[in-house]
């Protein structure tokens, strides 16, 4: 039994402490230990460890036993631990074999650390960026798994493209999360939703007194990637003056904030995505060639839903399954093949997104677990065709996101600029989405700038 003064040093430790005799019985037990594993004091003390600590290596692996076989400490054992209540737990342990004068080894300590929610963590963040969240039987699908994971392996510079709605942000996380950055911090950006004027300071970051309202120096994202990825999506979007900025950073890892000029250098692997054909954007003059190509070491394309139906009944199972865990109060269980039928037939122009959309909105009106035909909001043959021959438009969301540019233009007396600060996107993507949409000006409305 330890003095009273290393009592108090062991019972300060935040790591559980153990110390057993020759036969394994436990001889003192510190307060933390206690704690994780939920014994009251006194409890413990001459039984066998392995009735206290029930670890899954006990019967035939018990690190104690290992460290006398081997004549050596061990260091870093993972193993799970069962708490007095049943819980299990993952612990982190090591042993320390204890030795009288003579050498003879005469006990040992066990210092294990409650690792749990760390290891909860790590599996849930390898889940959600696993290859496993990327679903598909096409052909076309396994060759992108191909590339996934032939590109995760180096360090280069990826694009993604492919429709909205395909999945690019999930096989982004799939090759950071798979790289030998994986253990670094990963950073997202979505260059459509910032404007011009914030999209520079938000990517190369600015000193204080760069413009009006710089009030603090602030980090740019690329400076909060070093070491990590950072994910540049819809990165068609970035305006010339930017992408100029970019293809340094890209060339030679340096940069410079906003209203400084001091290089700063920046190791970070850049994937970037779009939805947007680049080669026609080159051609019109709205993307840098030289950036194109720094971009394009590697590419990934990702097929439209449309052009791999079969792989819809799995994804319509793997979202089923992911709404019922969003829905516990809410049964969900199956689907009627009439429904699957109607998903198979429609071209989902939103892709997976729309898909997950609408069997989440069909799981929330479905009444008996069952996911029926009249649950999926799918338009008729006859309002698609008259949506898609007026407006080019396939999905609610669209629908609104074109009313609301025409609201936005009225209100604005049908000015580009001011609508587009407005809307907070640049008058680049105004003018795409106009298009897209077929919103034209009405002849009564003169201004255009």
């Amino acid at each position: 039994m330890p003095d009273p003064n290393m009592v108090k040093l062991l019972d300060a430790i935040t790591d559980g402490v153990i110390i057993t005799d020759a036969e394994r019985k436990i001889v003192f037990i510190n307060e933390a230990a206690r704690n994780i594993l939920g014994y009251s004091n006194g409890e413990a003390l001459g039984k066998r460890c392995k009735m206290i600590t029930q670890t899954s290596e006990c019967e035939y692996n018990c690190p104690q036993a290992r460290a006398i076989q081997m004549n050596q400490d061990l260091q870093g054992v993972s193993m799970w631990y069962r708490a007095k209540s049943g819980q299990l737990l993952k612990c982190r342990t090591s042993v320390t074999l204890l030795r009288d004068e003579q050498g003879r080894i005469i006990g040992g300590v066990e210092i294990f650390a409650d690792t749990t929610q760390i290891y909860q963590l790590q599996e849930a963040a390898e889940e959600r960026f696993s290859f496993a969240n990327i679903i598909g039987r096409n052909d076309s699908m396994q060759e992108v798994f191909e590339l996934i994971k032939m590109v995760s392996e180096t360090d280069s510079t990826v694009l993604i493209t492919g429709e909205s709605g395909t999945g690019k942000e999930l096989v982004a996380n799939a090759i950071h999360f798979n790289s030998i950055r994986k253990n670094r911090v990963f950073v997202k950006v979505n260059c459509a939703a910032l404007n011009e004027g914030v999209l520079e300071s938000e990517l190369f970051g600015h000193v204080r007194g760069a413009f009006t309202g710089a009030i603090a120096d602030k980090l740019g994202r690329f400076e909060m990637a070093h070491g990590g990825t950072i994910f540049l999506d819809e990165i068609a979007e970035i305006p010339p003056a930017t992408q100029v900025k970019l293809l340094r950073v890209l060339q030679e890892g340096e940069m410079e904030r906003v209203g400084s000029s001091k290089t700063t250098r920046v190791d970070t692997r850049v994937i970037a995505a779009t939805n947007r054909d680049l080669q026609q954007a080159l051609q019109g003059g709205q993307f840098r060639q030289d950036l194109f190509y720094r971009l394009n070491v590697f590419r990934i394309n990702l097929p439209p839903l449309r052009g791999r139906k079969e792989d819809i009944p799995l994804l319509v199972d793997h979202f089923m399954k992911k709404i019922a865990a969003k829905m516990p109060s809410k049964r969900v269980e199956s689907i009627e093949a009439e429904a699957v039928e109607r998903l198979m037939e429609y071209d989902f122009p939103g892709n997976i997104r729309e898909l997950e959309n609408l069997i989440e909105h069909a799981a929330i009106r479905c009444k008996d677990g069952t996911i029926r035909s009249r649950d999926l909001p799918l338009p008729s043959q006859v309002q698609e065709e008259e949506q898609s021959e007026l407006f080019q438009i396939h999905s609610p969301l669209e629908t609104l996101e074109r009313n609301l540019i025409v609201k936005m233009l009225d209100a604005n007396d049908w000015r580009i600029n001011r609508t587009a600060q407005r809307l907070g996107i640049s008058r680049v993507t105004l003018w795409r989405k106009m298009k897209e949409y077929g919103v034209q000006k009405p002849q009564a409305a003169s201004h255009s700038g």
